[in-house]
């Protein structure tokens, strides 16, 4: 109301964003549309928030990049990753993953 809007409640704030960079990855997954079996895309990464992109990182490659302001972020009910869903700027396609966090960090 009153003209500012709101992130639904099922995403991160910018802020909260921020403080996943540099999060060690053990592995990115993506759910395959057409045998909903999951795909694993990367392992051994991290979460980058550079030049006002979500990047995840695996092995030296993007996986994933995404616009800050526009990317939907939500941590999984245990804890031990987060959903990452949003238009990537290397396909063009709208991507939902699974980045799940290293052990130790």
């Amino acid at each position: 109301m009153f003209g500012k809007s709101k992130r639904p409640k099922d995403t991160m704030s910018v802020k909260d964003m921020t403080r996943l960079d540099k999060r060690p990855l053990k592995y990115v997954t993506m759910r395959d549309p057409e045998t909903y079996k999951e795909v694993r895309l990367g392992e051994n990464g991290a979460v980058n928030i550079m030049d006002g992109d979500f990047v995840l990182v695996c092995l030296g490659r993007d996986v994933m990049r995404c616009d800050l302001t526009e990317v939907r972020v939500g941590e999984l009910m245990n804890l031990s990753g987060i959903t990452v869903k949003g238009i990537d700027k290397g396909t063009g396609k709208e991507m939902s993953v699974i980045a799940y966090f290293a052990d130790k960090f």
